[in-house]
């Protein structure tokens, strides 16, 4: 699968601005047991989409497993922001890691379009689909359409008429990837967490 290289550059771009301005969230002295501490609840919430996802309840999938991806963003970005190194927000609006759309597009980088494990899982269009949603914004539109009911074409619609197992499959697939590309590697305690991981990233395929 093709990388799309001007997008590439615009999500670089942004993680780099991200790195340089905001709030530092880890101590230098704790820094490591306070990433391997976020690891942990990334964990959890996709284990919790998973759960959700094996019990039929689709939508709240979908809702769980896009939080972990900003999450996934906010401790990939946390590791490089120091002290003495990154400018403080003025205000909440200027740190990328408090705006959804940002924290999608930093999470869903290019590289995730390199690798075959997903475009084999859930198909090449579909990747490319979803890479192009964290820019537009529709990560976050289908986010909030799964968590809330609304009016669509004129008709009261509920999450559960919204989105089909299909769709709960491809974004919890998406978010298992996005925490193997962005997260596994920094610390040695990730790797402990990545076989139960990868056995539901199969267990989901194969559903």
């Amino acid at each position: 699968m093709e990388i799309d290289d001007e997008a590439a550059k615009r999500k670089i771009s942004l993680a780099i601005e991200a790195t340089s301005k905001g709030r530092v969230f880890f101590s230098k002295e704790d820094y490591l047991a306070e990433f391997n501490r976020g690891c942990d609840h990334v964990s959890e919430l996709l284990n919790s989409a998973f759960q959700l996802f094996m019990s039929g309840a689709f939508p709240t999938t979908i809702f769980i497993a896009i939080t972990a991806i900003e999450e996934i963003a906010k401790l990939e970005i946390a590791v490089f922001r120091r002290e003495d190194a990154t400018e403080p927000a003025k205000k909440s609006r200027e740190d990328h890691l408090f705006n959804h759309k940002a924290k999608h597009s930093i999470a869903l980088q290019e590289v995730i379009a390199i690798g075959t494990r997903l475009p084999n899982a859930i198909g090449e269009e579909r990747v490319r689909e979803l890479l192009n949603m964290a820019e537009t914004g529709e990560l976050i539109e289908m986010r909030e359409a799964s968590l809330y009911t609304d009016v669509v074409d004129g008709k009261f619609t509920t999450p559960i008429e919204r989105f089909s197992k299909k769709d709960a499959r491809d974004i919890l697939l998406l978010a298992l990837e996005v925490w193997d590309d962005r997260l596994v590697g920094l610390t040695n305690y990730t790797y402990e967490l990545e076989e139960k991981l990868m056995e539901m990233f199969t267990r989901v395929e194969n559903s």
